[in-house]
C-alpha cells in the first residue's frame, strides 16, 4: 500500500492510497481509498547486462543477463466503481510507478 500526495496546479494537496488487489498479464485490480478501480496493462520484458567479475590479469570482464519486466499503466482503460476525486493520469502515474518498483 502507497500513500500518494498530489498537488494540482491551484496548489491543493490530496492524498490516497492504492492498494493493489491482484494483478495479471492484462489487468491490475486496485483499491483507491476503498474505491474499487481495475485498468488494462502492457507488460515489457526486456534484458540488461551487468558486470559479475573482472579479471586484472587480463582486463576482461565478465557479464550476466537478467530480464527486466516493465508495466505500463493504459490510462485511457481506467474504470472505477464509485466516484473518485483525483484526475485518472495523475492515478495510472502513481500505480505505473508502484507497480515498477523493484
Amino acid at each position: 500500500m502507497d500513500r500518494i500526495l498530489f498537488s494540482n496546479e491551484n496548489n491543493y494537496v490530496m492524498s490516497y492510497e492504492i492498494q493493489i488487489d491482484h494483478k495479471d498479464d492484462e489487468i491490475v485490480a486496485f483499491t483507491i481509498n476503498d474505491t474499487p478501480c481495475q485498468v488494462e496493462i502492457e507488460v515489457e520484458i526486456g534484458s540488461e547486462q551487468y558486470p559479475v567479475s573482472y579479471n586484472s590479469f587480463t582486463d576482461d570482464i565478465t557479464y550476466a543477463e537478467s530480464d527486466t519486466i516493465y508495466y505500463h499503466v493504459k490510462c485511457e482503460t481506467l474504470l472505477c466503481a464509485g466516484l473518485v476525486y483525483y484526475n485518472d493520469q495523475d492515478i495510472c502515474t502513481a500505480l505505473e510507478q508502484q507497480l515498477n518498483i523493484v
